[in-house]
């Protein structure tokens, strides 16, 4: 693993953390498909539409970079403008970014679900242990599973502790790696996993003419 593939790991993960959530252990266990929430409703992001509570909230991305830019920069520098091209890239990559109005103000539940063409080339395993390395650099706890969404391949790390916590989802789906992120607190996460499932699950990924 090169120290430019897990830089861009880091990145991505500064995106949908924009703070620092500790990781470590890790587990595999198949899941089956979550049954459809029919009170769930359509959001069409770039290039894809999920199912989500109609208490989700769309935003603009961009409306967040700054904070992004700054913890970026801090870093790993922004000498030959290396962080500004990353950050503009994924800027290019959001399909869909927005917040849980029913969640409290004060941490809402955000989802940021981006896609990723280069990464793809990359088998799975070699994009879970790169994640790996960035997210256990503190030696803490991470939960990997297996899972098995509406006949799509996906793996989910998990974290909760205190008051943070988070549930990504990476596939493979129209030659892009797709990542989701819920960032939530553990007390949300505990009882809307399988919604996040079951909305990972109902993710529609719109063809793409290379």
């Amino acid at each position: 693993m090169n120290k430019k593939l897990i830089l861009i790991f880091g990145v991505l993960l500064l995106v949908v953390t924009a703070c620092n959530f500790p990781v470590g252990k890790k587990t595999a266990t198949p899941m089956p498909t979550p049954t459809p929430d029919t009170s769930m409703q359509l959001y069409y992001g770039q290039g894809m539409q999920i199912m989500l509570p109609p208490s989700y909230i769309a935003e603009d991305i961009k409306t967040q970079l700054p904070n992004i830019i700054e913890t970026l920069t801090n870093l790993v520098g922004d000498s030959e403008g290396f962080a500004r091209d990353l950050i503009r890239e994924i800027e290019g990559n959001v399909a869909w970014y927005g917040f849980d109005g029913d969640t409290p103000a004060v941490y809402p539940t955000r989802l940021i679900v981006i896609r990723n063409k280069s990464l793809a080339a990359l088998p799975v395993g070699i994009i879970t242990l790169g994640l790996e390395q960035v997210l256990g650099r503190n030696q803490t706890e991470v939960d990997r599973d297996s899972l098995t969404l509406n006949g799509r391949d996906v793996t989910r790390f998990t974290y909760s502790k205190d008051s943070n916590a988070f549930a990504a989802y990476l596939f493979k789906e129209q030659h892009r790696l797709w990542i989701s992120v819920f960032i939530t607190t553990p007390a949300n996460m505990a009882v809307s996993l399988t919604d996040y499932n079951t909305s990972i699950g109902s993710m529609q990924i719109d063809p793409i003419a290379e």
